[in-house]
């Protein structure tokens, strides 16, 4: 869903993890620098206004896909929302797909940010706002009644959803899935979770989004 804050009264700052495509750094950058996270001059680098930057680095060389895992669960945890920051392409990217399951996994709040409304200091015009990468991963209950995670795939022009590869446990609901899913009808996580654009003064109300959505989490 697209959302405001409407009258949403923000309650508290609260630990985030950003998910994000490494080639949208510079965009990237611009809310990780932002007033809300801005450090303090006597912060020693871990402290950011009461939120802590938890984010991964894509870049990162690591040896083998269950090394990589580790460390995206490490940086998960202990946070109270998953923020994905989206650009043109984010939306297909292997392990931001994974930072977003893990959001799931461990009961966290989530949401979506689009960020190619910022200023690009390359281009001239604004890139085309990219795809929610929240539509691509979904919930659905097996022939067992229980509840798996679900992707969605496009193979030789033709999109179809598959159990998801990268965590095959069982998961519980998230408390913001007002109605649980049907057997055979997937449930995206976009309908579960808000949506927003950095140009409708994400300066501002960045921490009230991110409050919102862990909020909805139960956290």
């Amino acid at each position: 869903m697209t959302s405001g804050l409407g009258g949403y009264q923000q309650q508290k700052k609260r630990r985030v993890f950003f998910s994000f495509h490494y080639k949208d750094i510079m965009r990237v950058n611009n809310v990780r620098n932002s007033g809300e996270f801005a450090r303090s001059p006597t912060d020693a680098g871990r402290n950011i206004e009461g939120y802590y930057d938890a984010s991964l680095w894509e870049s990162r060389k690591l040896d083998g896909d269950d090394a990589l895992k580790r460390l995206i669960r490490d940086g998960v945890d202990n946070t109270s929302a998953v923020c994905v920051l989206v650009g043109s392409q984010t939306w297909h990217r292997r392990w931001v797909r994974y930072e977003i399951a893990r959001s799931v996994i461990d009961g966290r709040g989530l949401l979506a940010v689009h960020i190619n409304s910022i200023n690009h200091h390359e281009r001239r015009l604004p890139d085309d706002r990219g795809d929610n990468p929240c539509r691509y991963l979904g919930v659905a209950a097996a022939e067992n009644g229980q509840y798996y995670l679900c992707e969605r795939f496009n193979h030789n022009g033709a999109w179809s959803w598959q159990w998801y590869q990268d965590y095959t446990q069982p998961i519980d609901l998230p408390s913001y899935c007002h109605s649980a899913p049907n057997r055979g009808a997937p449930v995206r996580l976009s309908e579960m979770t808000r949506e927003y654009d950095w140009s409708q003064n994400g300066l501002k109300n960045i921490g009230g989004w991110i409050d919102m959505a862990a909020s909805t989490a139960g956290r």
